[in-house]
């Protein structure tokens, strides 16, 4: 007798979880277009979405709506929630993602550790875990750790994206100078070790769909600069990454900068380069990483010749955005990873050389810090990127202000914990 097939394979079989590029038949086309859109309406509305206003707001028939809720229902994607209140006939049944069905795993790739969390699809982070690393990280590390943070839920993933450093492709991690790769197959390693889809993002990139996520009005446009071990930026233009023409947007880490015979030498041998100056590592020494909390990050601060560090990092960064933001004319600029860890007077040094330096005929843009980091916050962009990817709807909203999370992190000291408190 031949086996049921699994939540994944009834998914997979669908026009919905096709792959979102696939050329289907007319009538797959139109089904898939369908069942998007009530899934947009519902993950919009949980709990007050019904049958009656998917027709409604999508000028749907009544059957249409009824049948593309019972295969949501049947995909493990949507579950009926309670009845709500009567407006005089029938109470109708409320809709919702379903809590228990798919989850989204994303995966935090840094030097000395692998960080794995999975994100159910009503946006409650049900594990995290950090798998720390014995030595130099390849693909096949990041795919045992992966394996093992996530073996409870095998045959639950619906997808997973790595955030990683350096240059991708989307698939593999093309270069990066801070992991020592080249050409390193991260996709296509974690995909056979868990049986789910794998897209890769940049780490810049998953740090900027973060802010992207919690975006009130559309069209935004953004430049982000992540601070760290390393140094990389991202441009988002109405919550989407602008990847330039070749996968590259964004690689400022090894801009040369300083150009005095003093210039500090780069990780990557070149003098002057952004990275030098003005990463964590370079003002805080070499004894910052950026899995430190922030207690440690005061003390790499307050010791000596950290200020001088610190105020030329500062004036590299200004430097540097001044010339970014003449070019990009965005609404704003935020500075990610663990600058926020650097605390207010850090950023004033920024906003002060930034402004000691006009350029006329620029537009303003305000600087600030990337958002309180609480777990869930870390991980809604990258976890968005996965399901939009695989389905081709992002579907994951940001959760409600000061909504419990239901898995703590077991990294204490985080510096988003600090920051939101």
């Amino acid at each position: 007798m031949e086996a049921a097939p699994t939540m994944i394979e009834r998914l997979r079989r669908s026009p919905l979880g096709a792959d979102p590029g696939e050329q289907l038949d007319a009538q797959s086309t139109i089904r898939r277009r369908h069942l998007r859109r009530a899934l947009e309406l519902i993950a919009a509305d949980p709990g007050r979405c019904t049958r009656a206003s998917i027709a409604r707001d999508s000028q749907f028939t009544s059957a249409t709506a009824s049948s593309l809720v019972a295969e949501l229902i049947q995909l493990g994607l949507v579950a009926e929630s309670a009845p709500l209140a009567s407006t005089g006939g029938k109470r109708a049944t409320g809709l919702a993602l379903d809590p228990d069905g798919f989850v989204i795993c994303v995966v935090l790739v840094r030097p000395r550790e692998v960080r794995a969390a999975l994100i159910s699809l009503d946006g409650r982070c049900v594990a995290d875990a950090g798998i720390p690393a014995d030595g130099p990280l390849d693909a096949a590390d990041v795919a045992a750790a992966v394996a093992g943070a996530t073996a409870d839920y095998t045959g639950r993933i619906l997808a997973t994206c790595i955030q990683s450093p350096g240059v991708t492709d989307g698939r593999t991690v093309v270069e990066s100078v801070l992991m020592g790769w080249r050409d390193e197959p991260l996709a296509e390693v974690v995909e056979a070790a868990i049986g789910a889809p794998v897209f890769v993002l940049n780490d810049a990139d998953g740090e900027a769909l973060n802010e992207s996520a919690f975006d009130e009005s559309r069209g935004v446009q953004r430049l982000f600069v992540r601070l760290g071990e390393g140094v990389g930026g991202a441009v988002t233009v109405d919550g989407v990454v602008v990847p330039g023409a070749h996968q590259r947007a964004g690689e400022i880490g090894h801009v040369r900068i300083v150009f005095d015979e003093e210039a500090p030498i780069c990780k990557c041998g070149a003098p002057g380069c952004v990275e030098a100056v003005a990463s964590l590592s370079a003002m805080l020494g070499e004894d910052y990483h950026d899995e430190l909390d922030f207690a440690e990050v005061d003390a790499l601060a307050a010791r000596p010749g950290a200020a001088e560090r610190l105020d030329a990092g500062a004036y590299a960064i200004a430097r540097l955005l001044r010339i970014l933001a003449a070019m990009l004319d965005p609404h704003e600029v935020v500075l990610g990873g663990a600058a926020p860890a650097l605390g207010e007077e850090f950023l004033e040094r920024v906003r002060r050389a930034f402004d000691d330096n006009p350029a006329k005929g620029t537009g303003g843009a305000g600087i600030r810090f990337a958002r309180a980091r609480s777990t869930y916050e870390r991980l809604v962009g990258p976890a968005r990127h996965a399901l939009s990817s695989t389905l081709g709807v992002p579907l994951i909203l940001p959760a409600p202000e000061g909504a419990p999370e239901e898995a703590a992190s077991d990294e204490a000291g985080e510096p988003g914990e600090r920051a939101a408190g």
